[in-house]
Parts: structure tokens; C-alpha cells; sequence
């Protein structure tokens, strides 16, 4: 199998097969594995492959996973996005980069000691998911430990509807890319795809009537810092209407009073406090504590 080099702008897309277990990798905040004991940091792919089927544990897939060592050490990038995946198609968990590639060192690296130290190894910050049985067919990627789906169309749309809060910021060349906006080369041109969470706008829509018809002025304040947008910007509607449990913790019935009203600002801030592994609601308390 030929791994052509990436030619994605901005934010990569992975979908990595659980080594050991689920929660060993989530635990641990990192994502890892071993069925081949070499380093790849200074070679091409080719030599890569190479080194793969001669330190393979799992003959004949020594090249393949050679290939995916490489991948994971020279291009899987902070701010990347990875999705966990099982053999049974279960999505256990989806996360973000948060330290680029590392090798272990194994004294003796027996099949069993291997797969418990998971010597080639990614930092991730990583979000359970809880509804993700027979999420997907793997098909023939099933051999694949770590592979990039960044321009798979077929299977990328449906693995984002896991996400719900906002990404941080790609450190890759390109913009400041989000799950919606995607980017890739393309005969020297830009396509733009958009993939979107699955929400019902009408629920955010009636929440901000309910919360603007309880309000003395008619105006809307942030629930957090109490700032009043319209009066600080115009007479501009900016308030936003937040899910105060993400929705990437199942389909569910939404109501107006699962929503908080948040300006911009607290609202992209309770999210990075989220996106960090802070609890909901704990995030949407801090940041009201600190703006008191």
C-alpha cells in the first residue's frame, strides 16, 4: 500500500485502532502502539518500510506498519484530530494532539512487554464518546493502526458528528482551521468542504426569545460576565446560545433551559476550558467566578 505524501493545509484527520485498551490510551492522555521496535525519526518513508518488515511483530504487515510509524512521527502534528477505533466499528473516543511524537525504549522487546509499553507514542487530549457502537465498517483499513482520513469524504463526515466543542488552532501552514473548514490543495486552487455538527437550530433560536422575554430590558446579558452585547456593539444581536452538556455526550431531546446565554468571548472561553478536560458545566463556573 503506497502512503503518498500528505498535501492537506491546516488541521489532519487520523483514525487510530485501540492497541491495548480504550481506557489505557485515554488514562494515559496518549495514544500508542508497537508492531515494529525501530525509530523512524530520521528515515524516509522508504526506509521506513524497510525497517518496519525487518523489526515486525506481526509478519507479513511489516511494511505497512512501517509506513504508519513513520506517518504518525513525521506528520501527525499538535492540533491534529484522532479518532479511537475498534475492530467490533465502536468510536470510543476522539481527542487533539498535545504532544508531538515520542519513542520509549524497551529493555526486551518480547510480543508481550511490547504491547504494554506502546513504545511509538502521541500526547492526546482525549473526549469519551458514549455513542459510538457500530459507528462505522473499517472494511479493508482493517489491518491499519494509524492512518490519516483527512480526504476520506465518505467516512470523515460522519466520525466529526462526535465533536462538539470548537478545536484549537492548527499549528500547521494555512488559516486557523476548525472541524467545518477544511482545506485542501487542489490544482493550485482552494476547495473548502463543510462538515457540521448535527444541532437544531431552532432550539438555540427559541431559548434566546425565552431568555430576551424574561428580560426586564428586552436585551439579553451574557449569563457569565454580564455584559449586555446590543449595548456594547451597535445594537448587534451577538449573545450566543450554549449547550450547557456537550452534545458529544449523546441524541438527546434539547430543551431552552439547557442552554446558557454567553457572550463571544466566555463562550469560545468555556469551551477551551472544556476542550482542556474540564468538566461542562465546572467550565461555565469558573469563567463566571472569574469575571465577578
Amino acid at each position: 500500500m503506497k502512503h503518498p505524501p500528505s498535501t492537506t493545509v491546516g488541521r489532519k484527520y487520523w483514525l487510530a485502532k485501540v492497541w491495548t485498551t480504550p481506557e489505557a490510551h485515554i488514562e494515559k492522555g496518549e495514544y500508542c502502539f508497537s508492531p515494529a521496535d525501530f525509530d523512524p525519526r530520521k528515515l524516509t518513508i522508504k526506509d521506513a518500510r524497510e525497517a518496519g518488515k525487518a523489526k515486525t511483530l506481526f509478519p507479513p504487515y511489516g511494511r505497512l506498519f512501517g509506513a504508519q510509524i513513520w506517518r504518525m512521527a513525521h506528520e501527525a502534528k499538535l492540533g491534529d484530530v484522532i479518532f479511537l477505533e475498534s475492530a467490533n466499528r465502536h468510536v470510543h473516543a476522539w481527542g487533539t494532539v498535545t504532544s508531538t511524537y515520542q519513542l520509549r525504549s524497551v529493555k526486551k522487546p518480547s510480543l508481550d512487554n511490547l504491547v504494554r509499553a506502546g513504545i511509538h507514542q502521541i500526547g492526546v487530549l482525549w473526549h469519551e464518546v458514549t455513542n459510538g457502537m457500530d459507528a462505522f465498517r473499517i472494511g479493508k483499513a482493517d489491518n491499519l493502526l494509524f492512518r490519516e482520513i483527512t480526504d476520506r469524504k465518505d467516512l470523515l463526515p460522519l466520525l466529526i458528528k462526535f465533536i462538539d466543542s470548537p478545536l484549537p488552532t492548527s499549528n500547521r501552514q494555512g488559516d486557523e482551521d476548525t472541524p467545518q473548514d477544511l482545506e485542501y490543495r487542489e490544482g493550485g486552487k482552494i476547495l473548502q468542504t463543510h462538515l457540521r455538527t448535527e444541532r437544531d437550530a431552532k432550539a438555540a433560536k427559541l431559548a434566546k426569545e425565552l431568555a430576551r422575554k424574561r428580560s426586564k430590558t428586552g436585551k439579553i446579558s451574557c449569563e457569565a460576565c454580564q455584559c449586555v452585547p446590543e449595548d456594547d456593539y451597535c445594537g448587534l444581536d451577538l449573545i450566543e446560545a450554549h449547550h450547557r452538556i456537550p452534545l458529544s455526550r449523546g441524541a438527546r431531546e434539547t430543551k431552552p433551559e439547557d442552554f446558557a446565554m454567553l457572550c463571544p468571548c466566555c463562550h469560545r472561553a468555556v469551551h477551551k476550558l472544556i476542550t482542556q478536560g474540564l468538566d461542562p458545566v465546572d467550565s461555565l463556573i469558573k469563567i463566571a467566578q472569574l469575571n465577578r
